[in-house]
């Protein structure tokens, strides 16, 4: 009888415990798939042509940006430098050169970023700078029509990046407007990496078609947008993007901003029936 009592006693607590491992583990399935790591996905939130013509609003927090990916290219809100994303930490570099961690609070009106997971690693060999480089990548790249996320690191002889100064008033200006203010640093001899992407033509106005890449440096000093660099055994790993998720801003300067008309008269016949 004592020992029918101890079955029944533990026959409940396996039940009891079994039923918590089961809702523990609904509850973290819930968890993880309301913000999946959604490797080979390109996430965007903003449109580049929107942000050329003057939408420097930021409209999306850095926590919910963290969600989408961890490596990946930015704009800060107000156009204050450019943002670099690397191992899921977000930098932003100033026109005053400075580079700093903002909070999760802060927005961004421009980004795409990825789960950065490479499936093709390799070293350009031979000294290269920018123009060589990009030359050398294209070359392995499958065909234009893909996107690709792209990581170089190791020690640059030359660095040279550039960031924007913020904007104050209304209307705001667009962006080639005020090329002109841009700063830009020059580093010699420093370690860091470059993140950026491949984007082919007809992501263009939405995103920037070709190559497009961000700097940080290894101490996280330094970073911006790349405008030329030298350097030699670059290591060098490329991650294909199968697909594309767009997610536009819900404000009224978004709503409203008259984009570009871009006609497409093949299009346009067909849909008409001709």
């Amino acid at each position: 009888m004592k020992n029918i009592f101890y079955f029944i006693l533990w026959a409940a607590s396996s039940h009891f415990n079994a039923q918590q491992t089961d809702n523990s583990n609904s509850s973290l399935k819930n968890t993880t798939t309301d913000h999946p790591m959604k490797y080979n996905e390109l996430y965007q939130h903003g449109i580049a042509d929107a942000f050329i013509g003057g939408l420097y609003k930021g409209t999306l927090s850095l926590r919910n940006l963290k969600l989408k990916g961890d490596f990946g290219l930015g704009a800060p809100d107000m156009l204050d430098g450019e943002l670099t994303i690397l191992d899921g930490q977000v930098y932003q570099t100033k026109a005053t050169g400075q580079t700093v961690t903002p909070d999760d609070q802060f927005k961004s009106s421009l980004a795409f970023v990825t789960f950065f997971q490479p499936d093709h690693i390799f070293t350009l060999k031979n000294k290269v700078n920018y123009q060589k480089a990009l030359q050398e990548i294209s070359e392995v790249l499958p065909g234009t029509n893909t996107m690709f996320a792209i990581k170089i690191t190791r020690k640059f002889t030359h660095m040279k990046t550039r960031a924007f100064p913020p904007v104050e008033k209304e209307p705001f200006p667009i962006l080639t407007s005020i090329a002109d203010r841009q700063k830009t640093f020059d580093f010699s001899n420093t370690e860091g990496t470059l993140v950026g992407f491949y984007l082919p033509e007809y992501l263009n106005g939405i995103n920037i078609k070709g190559f497009h890449f961000h700097f940080i440096s290894s101490d996280k000093k330094n970073g911006g947008h790349v405008l030329d660099f030298e350097g030699e055994n670059l290591k060098t790993e490329i991650a294909p993007l199968e697909s594309f998720r767009l997610e536009t801003p819900k404000d009224k300067d978004f709503r409203n901003f008259q984009f570009e008309t871009k006609n497409n008269e093949s299009l346009e016949l067909l849909e008409q029936g001709k």
